[in-house]
């Protein structure tokens, strides 16, 4: 699923291919796409407007409106936006296509989503800061520290993966990037965050920053739905250590990758080198990431 990296690059891309052109018209072509107001709303608050800015806010992909609105889109799973042309026009899963103005040349931004669940409203500036009032701190701002990872949550006895994909504590980790960042960090997905060592709090932030902008550079990870605007998979997906590679070899100590089961989501990791007890165990693997 689309996750910080991921809307990140799609947001990029959105800046540098559409920013600045007319909708000319808006088309809802699903019913469940719109959250908070209708079809027709959504549509004629997108209709005869510009674009004029593309943002991101952990997974929240915000396109700015010359209106003064935003048109707020949660990908989900396996939304992708697609500019067309160059793009193929899609024939399938269809749930939006924005007809842009003829300067031009009657490109079309469609957004697409074989699962369904992409969501999107349109919002004044006060719903929009009301929608993300309660996200926690973007992993590259100031303050996003592991002192604050530990003031936030370090006296809780949950299990710290649970803990590090909920977007009130830190905003845009996801489930594939949450197990790349535990095994940089040598900590097993079970270890309750009262546990942890102040060393342990600095691994912790300094994976969530490194993993997460490893996964920005090489344009998100396509494990299996996610594609940028031209319809391109990113690279990240052959740089992953643990996620989805059970029974494959572990990089830092050579045992064996595990899935299971943590907080109700699959999770992959090493069990020597990320001991539930705590103990150091296996290599140092936080290894870099080319």
């Amino acid at each position: 699923m689309p996750e910080l990296p991921e809307v990140e690059t799609i947001k990029e891309d959105l800046r540098e291919l559409v920013v600045g052109a007319l909708v000319e018209r808006a088309e809802v072509l699903h019913p469940n796409l719109v959250e908070g107001g209708t079809a027709r709303e959504f549509e004629r608050r997108l209709s005869e407007r510009r674009i004029v800015g593309a943002r991101r806010r952990a997974k929240h992909l915000i396109v700015d409106l010359d209106s003064g609105d935003a048109a707020v889109f949660q990908l989900k799973i396996g939304g992708q936006f697609l500019l067309v042309p160059p793009v193929k026009e899609p024939k399938r899963n269809l749930m939006l296509v924005m007809h842009l103005g003829e300067e031009r040349a009657g490109e079309r931004l469609f957004l697409r989503d074989g699962t369904e669940f992409t969501r999107a409203r349109v919002l004044d500036r006060e719903g929009l800061e009301e929608r993300l009032s309660e996200l926690g701190p973007e992993p590259f701002s100031e303050e996003f520290t592991a002192e604050y990872l530990k003031q936030k949550v370090g006296g809780r006895r949950a299990q710290i993966k649970p803990l590090i994909l909920d977007q009130k504590v830190v905003s845009g980790v996801g489930n594939i990037y949450a197990d790349e960042i535990l095994y940089d960090a040598r900590l097993h997905p079970r270890r309750k965050a009262n546990t942890l060592t102040d060393g342990e709090w600095e691994r912790l932030a300094e994976a969530i920053k490194k993993n997460l902008a490893a996964g920005i550079e090489h344009r998100g990870t396509t494990v299996r739905l996610y594609r940028d605007l031209l319809d391109r998979p990113g690279d990240h997906q052959n740089h992953l250590r643990v996620f989805e590679k059970q029974g494959d070899e572990c990089p830092g100590c050579g045992g064996r990758i595990v899935r299971e089961k943590v907080g109700g989501r699959p999770s992959h990791f090493c069990p020597s080198c990320q001991r539930e007890d705590g103990e150091s165990g296996g290599a140092d693997v936080r290894l870099r990431l080319a």
